[in-house]
């Protein structure tokens, strides 16, 4: 190999070494939103909601229903993403509505009301229903 060659090849080395060094770091966060399940007509409900450790099931909670709970990624599709879901298809009828909603840093990211015993929200879809 000659002296020009040898230049190179350790130039080359030195520039990769460098973008490696200098990649930034990736790394999940951890954010904190505020999941809610309301009702006036409807006293329990069903709820899965996602946080860092995966999909927590909780079964018959009474209404209104709060929690701070952490996430990877707020606007994250699932399972990473903020999700919450109630379910009170056993109680539901016309005009029977429950809310469900995801609050980050203060503000309604998503709410959904719905009156046919299943609702849903996904930090991914903003919505106000």
């Amino acid at each position: 190999m000659t002296l020009r060659r040898t230049i190179v090849a350790v130039a080359g080395t030195t520039v990769l070494s460098a973008a490696v060094l200098h990649a930034p770091a990736t790394a999940w966060a951890e954010d904190v939103v505020t999941y809610e399940v309301v009702s006036d007509s409807v006293g329990m409900a069903t709820i899965e909601y996602q946080d860092t450790i995966g999909r927590i099931s909780v079964d018959a909670v009474a209404l209104p229903w709060r929690i701070d709970a952490a996430v990877s990624a707020v606007r994250a599709a699932p399972p990473q993403g903020s999700q919450v879901r109630a379910d009170w298809r056993p109680s539901a009828a016309p005009n029977r509505w429950v809310s469900v909603r995801i609050i980050y840093r203060g503000k309604v990211i998503c709410q959904n009301t719905l009156d046919v015993g299943d609702a849903a929200c996904y930090g991914i879809t903003p919505r106000i229903t």
